[in-house]
């Protein structure tokens, strides 16, 4: 059984549609077709970071084998069985429970935007979105067209999330909170 990764959490559906309706001008996103991947139960201790105590997201093969540099990768027995860790402090990025590995932000070759908090902090990794570019383009007009843009290239099936995300998953939740908290501090409506 296959999920887009697209399909984003009920909380975000949520704060779309409450938080940010109108805000992004032509904005859909649903029915997009990016980087389907495998439905992964995830279940007991092995999917909780023992650095944090928070539970992971599986991550695929092919994400670890394109993000993670070469030593790193090499000490990777088996590539299998990973979880990307989603705590913004936690300073693991992947781990392996079973096979007691843990990266760290300097074992890849990309920023991991959760985890960053000095510029630039990347929020979408195929296309080059950073929460600063959201940001200035709010304080410039009033609004982001970032979601609009993305999902545009991501119907258009240019995205390339699983190779180039280190979640592994598609960015748009993601860059729907940078441009809800973009719209607080800088959007027209702030007083």
């Amino acid at each position: 059984m296959k999920r887009n990764c697209c399909e984003i959490d009920d909380d975000i559906h949520r704060q779309e549609e409450t938080s940010t309706k109108g805000l992004i001008p032509g904005t859909n996103q649903s029915g997009h077709s990016c980087c389907d991947v495998k439905k992964v139960v995830v279940s007991g201790d092995n999917s909780i970071c023992k650095e944090c105590g928070n539970k992971g997201i599986p991550v695929d093969e092919i994400t670890l084998k394109s993000l993670v540099k070469e030593p790193a990768l090499e000490a990777i027995g088996n590539p299998d069985g990973f979880y990307f860790c989603e705590t913004p402090t936690c300073k693991v990025v992947y781990f392996n429970n079973e096979q007691q590995v843990y990266l760290h932000k300097e074992d890849l070759k990309v920023r991991v935007g959760i985890k960053e908090t000095e510029n630039p902090i990347p929020v979408c990794y195929c296309f080059g979105w950073t929460q600063e570019r959201i940001f200035e383009h709010i304080k410039q007009s009033g609004y982001s067209t970032a979601a609009q843009e993305i999902g545009a290239k991501i119907k258009a099936g240019e995205c390339t999330c699983d190779i180039k995300n280190p979640s592994g998953r598609c960015c748009l939740g993601n860059v729907y909170k940078v441009v809800k908290r973009g719209m607080e501090l800088y959007g027209k409506t702030k007083k």
